[in-house]
C-alpha cells in the first residue's frame, strides 16, 4: 500500500508539473515577452556580469555531468529495483532531449536572441537532483532532497543573475526536469508490473472416495 501511495504521488506530481509547462508554453508562444513575474524577479536580482562561482554552478547541467549522474543512478539502483534503474538511466536524457529538441523549438521564446523556454541548464540539474532522490534509500532520502534542492535552486539563481534566462524559463526547466524523470520512473515500474509473471494458481485434483477422499492441490 505504501508503494502504491508513493507511485500515485509521483504520477500526480509529474502530470501537474508537465501540464504547467505545457500551459505556460502555449501562453508564451502567443506572448513571448517577459511576464509580470519576470519583470518583478529580474528587478529583484542584480545583473551579475562576471561570476566564476555562478558559471561553475551552471556547468552542473553539462552533458558529461548528466550522463555520469544517469549512469550512477542506474548502478546505485539496479540491484534493488531494475525497472527504476532503467528509468533513472534514461529519464535525464529524455528530459534534456524534450527540452532542447521539442519544447524550445515549438514555443520559440527567445532571450538575448537565443531560444530560452525552458532553461536547458535548469532542466538538466533538476533531472539529476530527481535521479539522486529516487536512487537514495529511504533513511538518507531527506538529506539527498536537501542537497539536490539546494543545487537546483542555485542553478535557477545563476541563470537568472547571469541574465541567461527569464525567471519563467528557469521555473519551466525545473518543472520539466523533475516531471519527466518522475513520469519515466512511474512508466518503467508500471510496465515492469505488467510484464512480471503472475504466480501460478493451484490446480485441485479430485482423488476419489475413501479415507483419503478430497482434493489435493498441485502447483
Amino acid at each position: 500500500m505504501r508503494e502504491k501511495s508513493r507511485a500515485g504521488i509521483e504520477l500526480t506530481a509529474a502530470v501537474v508539473l508537465l501540464a504547467a509547462v505545457a500551459l505556460a508554453g502555449l501562453y508564451l508562444k502567443a506572448r513571448p515577452g517577459p511576464t509580470p513575474i519576470d519583470r518583478t524577479v529580474l528587478a529583484a536580482f542584480p545583473f551579475v556580469r562576471h561570476s566564476g562561482f555562478l558559471v561553475a554552478v551552471t556547468r552542473l547541467g553539462s552533458p558529461f555531468v548528466v550522463v555520469a549522474a544517469a549512469v550512477a543512478g542506474f548502478l546505485a539502483t539496479v540491484s534493488r529495483h531494475r525497472a527504476r534503474a532503467v528509468a533513472l538511466l534514461i529519464g535525464p536524457l529524455v528530459a534534456v532531449g524534450l527540452c532542447d529538441w521539442v519544447i524550445k523549438p515549438v514555443v520559440g521564446r527567445t532571450f538575448s536572441d537565443v531560444v530560452s523556454f525552458p532553461s536547458g541548464t535548469v532542466t538538466a540539474v533538476a533531472a539529476i537532483a530527481t535521479v539522486g532522490l529516487l536512487a537514495t534509500p529511504d533513511p538518507w532520502r531527506s538529506i539527498m532532497a536537501a542537497f539536490g534542492g539546494t543545487l537546483t535552486v542555485l542553478t535557477v539563481v545563476s541563470v537568472i543573475a547571469l541574465r541567461w534566462h527569464y525567471p519563467t524559463d528557469a521555473a519551466a526547466g525545473l518543472a520539466t526536469g523533475v516531471g519527466v524523470v518522475l513520469l519515466t520512473d512511474c512508466a518503467a515500474r508500471g510496465l515492469a508490473r505488467r510484464l512480471a509473471p503472475r504466480a501460478r494458481e493451484p490446480v485441485f485434483v479430485d482423488v476419489g472416495t475413501g479415507p483419503d477422499a478430497g482434493r489435493s492441490a498441485t502447483g
